[in-house]
């Protein structure tokens, strides 16, 4: 059955995937952008593109609400901070209050989260595994998506369903992460950050996409769902997995010391980690097309 779908976020790295996916299965398609006119050449005139929530009168079957400022491209000044959270808390805010104006009812809510939202951990493998039902960490960018997950708990009352997808690192070509690491770990310049014994939570594009399809299918699931693969890696592992992947050596490794003088307060996001486990989805028998890192950077060079 056809879906009017509205997405905030659409225009992101993952957003993008999504929307071709929803355009591939015949969906109706509406993205709030700062850039609506660049939504439309993107799609071609298939996908309708609005900046303000005067432009949403019609009735739509699914949210899926993604917008937010990148967490990890630059420190965190306090102006920083402040924009984060207006991108994510006070944005959804906003969503919320439109939905009550208009007496928008959605069938089904997404909304964006992440596996911040545990805290930075470090210690052993089980100091630092996380399922949905641990509690907020205290730092940041806990504080941050804690807040966030509230902000969404308002659409509870415009939606017979509502989620948040604990999202761990998307990998996927020519976005997210990788694209940073791509250039020198091909160069041979990459290596762990720290000790490297950090859980670093990922998820393959590829799984992510059809995770958020299935959950809107799936009437049953509601809550927190940690979007992350079932192989959990640290950072030493990835990074020489990805120097295996691009063969090149991986032995070039950013001191602890550096990352702290670079990034300030945003390198708990390098030094520190979570075991996040997916048991809510694996408890759901979802199944990852990608579970293992090894399969899903080979698939992921190929497509580079």
């Amino acid at each position: 059955m056809t879906k009017h779908i509205l997405i905030t976020g659409g225009t992101g790295f993952i957003g993008q995937h999504l929307v071709d996916q929803w355009l591939q299965q015949g969906h109706q398609i509406t993205v709030f952008s700062r850039r609506p006119d660049w939504v439309e050449q993107r799609w071609q005139g298939q996908v309708y593109g609005v900046n303000t929530a005067a432009q949403l009168g019609e009735r739509y079957h699914w949210l899926i609400n993604l917008a937010g400022e990148p967490i990890a491209d630059r420190r965190w000044s306090d102006a920083r901070k402040q924009a984060l959270r207006a991108s994510r808390v006070d944005f959804t805010r906003d969503l919320a209050e439109w939905a009550s104006t208009s007496g928008q009812q959605f069938e089904v809510v997404i909304s964006g989260s992440a596996v911040g939202y545990y805290g930075g951990l470090s210690g052993s493998p089980e100091q630092q595994t996380v399922t949905e039902d641990d509690q907020a960490g205290s730092d940041f960018a806990a504080r941050l998506c804690e807040d966030w997950e509230q902000a969404a708990s308002l659409m509870a009352q415009h939606s017979e369903r509502l989620l948040c997808v604990r999202t761990g690192l998307v990998l996927g070509p020519r976005g997210g992460m990788l694209k940073r690491l791509w250039l020198p770990f091909s160069l041979g310049l990459g290596g762990r950050i720290g000790g490297g014994l950090q859980y670093m939570p990922w998820v393959h594009l590829h799984d992510y996409c059809r995770a958020i399809h299935w959950l809107l299918q799936h009437p049953t699931l509601t809550g927190p769902v940690n979007m992350t693969a079932p192989e959990s890696v640290t950072n030493a592992d990835f990074s020489a997995e990805l120097g295996r992947t691009l063969r090149r050596p991986a032995i070039l490794p950013m001191p602890e010391l550096s990352a702290k003088c670079l990034f300030g307060e945003m390198s708990e996001l390098l030094l520190l980690g979570q075991r996040a486990l997916p048991e809510r989805l694996q408890q759901a028998d979802f199944q990852f097309d990608f579970p293992q890192l090894a399969p899903a950077l080979r698939d992921i060079k190929q497509r580079w």
